[in-house]
C-alpha cells in the first residue's frame, strides 16, 4: 500500500505500514492468554494425579528369589517404609498426608544422606528396587532420583512384586 505525501508533482510514494490492526490484535490476544493462563493452572492441578499400576510379571524364566540375591534391595513397603536389605532404613509413611508440592521432601533427604554414607553401596554403585504396587508413583520417582543423587548409577527395578509376600 502506498500513500501519497501532499505533492502531486513529486511523484513519489510513501511506504509505511500501518500498525495500529496489529497492536490491537496483539492486545486482544495478551488479554485472552490473561485470563485463561489462570484457569488452566487450575485445571492442571485438579488432574496432577496419574492412576498408575506397577508391572508384574507373572510366569517369567528369569524369577529370582529375593532371599537368594546378594545384591542390595531397596523395598518399599505399603506404609512408605523403606528398608535397605532386611533393615529398616527410613519411614516415609508420617509424610502421606502433608500438603505441597513435594511432601515427601524430608525423607527423600534422609534417603539420600544413608545412601551416602552406606560404604558398600558408595563402592559397588548398584542397587535394586522393590516397591509395593500401592505406594503413590512419586514416593518411588522420588526415591529413584534421591538414589542416584547419592551417587548409585545403576538403579535396577525388581518386577516380581507379588515374589516380597513370598519371602515374608
Amino acid at each position: 500500500m502506498g500513500a501519497s505525501t501532499g505533492s502531486s508533482s513529486s511523484g513519489t510514494m510513501l511506504a509505511e505500514i500501518n500498525v495500529t490492526p496489529f497492536v490491537d490484535v496483539m492486545l486482544v490476544l495478551l488479554v485472552i492468554f490473561m485470563i485463561t493462563t489462570p484457569m488452566m493452572h487450575e485445571m492442571a492441578e485438579e488432574h496432577s494425579e496419574v492412576e498408575m499400576d506397577l508391572p508384574m510379571v507373572q510366569d517369567a524364566d528369569t524369577r529370582v528369589q529375593i532371599d537368594n540375591v546378594d545384591q542390595l534391595i531397596l523395598s518399599i513397603d505399603e506404609n512408605l517404609q523403606l528398608y535397605l536389605g532386611p533393615e529398616p532404613l527410613v519411614d516415609c509413611g508420617p509424610y502421606r498426608d502433608e500438603e505441597g508440592p513435594n511432601p515427601f521432601e524430608p525423607c527423600f533427604a534422609e534417603l539420600q544422606a544413608k545412601i551416602e554414607n552406606n560404604r558398600r553401596l558408595q563402592e559397588d554403585g548398584r542397587l535394586y528396587l522393590l516397591a509395593d504396587t500401592n505406594i503413590p508413583y512419586g514416593v518411588v520417582v522420588g526415591s529413584m532420583n534421591r538414589i542416584r543423587l547419592a551417587g548409585v548409577n545403576r538403579v535396577g527395578m525388581v518386577t516380581n512384586p507379588e515374589l516380597r509376600a513370598d519371602s515374608e
